[in-house]
């Protein structure tokens, strides 16, 4: 089949001020229509001297084009005959025309695709200006006070002199060296005994709060969760088809009575005791007490998310749940995304110790350790004692920031948001009148800009005052004014102040 050289033609630009090569930019373009199927198999292409003519090209670019396209079996020379689109492409055109079905997923897929998966992508820092956005989003730690040329000097310690250890797969459960870094920090500051080969790294907590679900539950198993609370657990949880027990928050926590009401046998307990997670509440002792029984008496286990737990404010921290059960049945997760920074990427957990070999069984099948030049760096960073230093520079700097942006949004925002300083964590509650939908309020100020989360995702049932999640650690002092001044505007464009 012949066709004239204007419908080849037509399709292609080229780009003569590009970095790319024109032979290249030839050869990507004519595939291109190849697996499109607007140059279907068996069509006969234009003579070479009309395409250098046409093209502008000379004729040993276009050549060195046709031959990569010949040698992968896109064309096909005949000899006397010309150049064709190999045979096999033959009702390509038919194929690319044809409505595409949905793909089929599985159902694990499925489940996590509709249970608001996309409140984890993120936001695109592309569309950002330097000076423009307005981040109040609570994941967000103070990137400009990380102590970047420390960090870089360790990296480079490393980098001088590679070797088969940091360049090859690492340990399964992680660096040994930042293990015991680990085991030495969390005896300290949470109490918390334990060994080194208790102690796994994982790729942050969400990591490990799949891997968890994959090694303790099965579908229909009953999990109690917090209400609101963590997105990331509970999502991982319902796609492995568990039932969730929504609990309710009060001023002591958790509540473990209304869990043995409706569900005592349930499998397994998440928690964020230290600070919960999104309202701020720290577990008291004796519910402390309660949850570490009910988990001792029967089949149960908790997982306990030890949120933010470096940066508290007012008073010393209660003893973490796993430093306080008796029956090792306490599996406590830790990360260093907010008291370092998130794209890091470690977190850890801490097993009972007839766990540590079925986890390490699953981890070895789904992953292998995360990098160990950045486990290296941040072993480093713990031993030479500059992790200790940071935590409590960022704990003064972060004090002052909250302070700062409450001041400022008690003074333009008062009648719209209530907000109080809290005594621990990187964000504060912004409660708003029942008939604002905290959704839609937080949608609207994204494209204005101003990012935050509205406490409506972390429900499982609605039973508080709709809010927002204001995050302060990543506003310095001197931008709170300006940054609440952007927020005000932003609700005056969308109609909620005047």
């Amino acid at each position: 089949m012949k066709i004239p050289g204007g419908m080849l033609l037509s399709g292609i630009a080229l780009d003569r001020s590009s970095a790319i090569p024109l032979y290249r930019q030839l050869y990507l373009q004519v595939r291109k229509q190849i697996l499109e199927g607007r140059l279907p198999g068996g069509t006969r292409l234009p003579s070479t001297r009309t395409l250098c003519k046409e093209l502008a090209l000379s004729r040993i670019t276009l050549l060195n084009a046709f031959d990569q396209l010949t040698a992968e079996g896109f064309l096909a020379p005949r000899t006397g005959a010309g150049t064709y689109v190999s045979d096999e492409w033959e009702g390509r055109d038919a194929a690319a025309d044809a409505p595409r079905k949905p793909p089929r997923l599985s159902s694990l897929s499925q489940a996590v695709h509709s249970l608001r998966s996309e409140h984890f992508g993120g936001v695109s820092y592309d569309a950002w200006a330097a000076d423009c956005p307005t981040s109040f989003l609570p994941s967000h730690p103070a990137y400009d006070a990380f102590p970047m040329p420390v960090w870089k000097r360790l990296v480079d310690r490393h980098l001088r002199k590679p070797n088969k250890a940091q360049l090859g797969y690492g340990e399964l459960k992680g660096l040994q060296r930042l293990r015991e870094s680990i085991v030495e920090y969390v005896f300290d500051a949470r109490g918390i005994d334990c060994s080194p080969d208790q102690v796994v790294i994982t790729s942050g907590a969400q990591q490990a709060f799949n891997l968890l679900g994959m090694l303790l539950l099965n579908p229909g198993d009953s999990v109690w969760m917090e209400d609101p609370g963590h997105i990331a657990a509970r999502i991982a949880f319902q796609a492995l088809g568990c039932q969730l027990v929504p609990l309710r928050i009060d001023d002591q926590g958790l509540d473990v009575q209304q869990g043995l009401r409706e569900c005592p046998e349930a499998r397994l307990a998440f928690t964020t005791p230290s600070r919960q997670h999104p309202l701020g509440t720290t577990m008291s002792y004796a519910r402390r007490q309660e949850l570490i029984d009910w988990a001792g008496r029967g089949q149960g286990w908790i997982v306990e998310d030890d949120c933010d737990s470096e940066f508290r404010y007012v008073g010393r921290p209660l003893p973490a749940l796993h430093a306080m059960d008796p029956w090792q049945k306490v599996i406590y997760v830790g990360t260093f995304s907010k008291v370092l920074y998130p794209s890091l990427r470690l977190g850890y957990v801490i097993l009972p110790e007839a766990l540590v070999e079925p986890f390490c069984a699953i981890r070895a099948v789904m992953d292998r350790s995360p990098s160990t030049l950045h486990q290296a760096t941040t072993a480093d960073f713990m031993q030479d004692g500059h992790f200790l230093g940071h935590i409590r520079r960022m704990r003064t700097l972060y004090q002052a920031r909250q302070a700062s942006l409450v001041e400022s949004l008690q003074r333009h925002l008062g009648g719209f948001l209530r907000v109080a300083p809290v005594e621990a964590g990187l964000h504060l509650m912004g409660w708003l009148d029942q008939a604002v939908d905290d959704d839609a309020l937080a949608r609207g100020l994204a494209e204005h800009q101003v990012y935050t989360y509205a406490l409506r995702d972390y429900c499982i049932r609605r039973y508080l005052p709709p809010g927002l999640l204001l995050g302060f650690a990543a506003t310095p002092e001197e931008q709170a004014e300006q940054r609440v001044q952007e927020f005000a505007s932003a609700l005056r464009s969308l109609g909620y102040l005047r």
